[in-house]
């Protein structure tokens, strides 16, 4: 068992052994439970479509369907 110490801020850290375990990285949102027992249960948040967009850079030009269609030519031929 790992006991977690609660900071004067309220934040805890998560030991690196847990954190490796379960894919946890800098950023990563984990939901807080607690069971009907007490007990706090944290969670790894799943990814949604608007998180996974909301991580990603901006984009810096649109491209057109011509331009999309060129590249996908061109993968699927560098692929085969």
């Amino acid at each position: 068992m790992n006991t977690l110490i609660v900071s004067s801020k309220g934040q805890i850290t998560v030991p690196k052994r847990l954190r490796e375990e379960l894919k946890l990285y800098a950023g990563a949102k984990i939901e807080a439970t607690i069971d009907s027992e007490g007990r706090l249960v944290l969670t790894p948040a799943l990814h949604t479509a608007e998180t996974l967009f909301a991580t990603r850079p901006p984009v810096s030009r649109v491209l057109t369907v011509e331009e999309m269609d060129a590249v996908i030519h061109a993968r699927h031929r560098a692929s085969t």
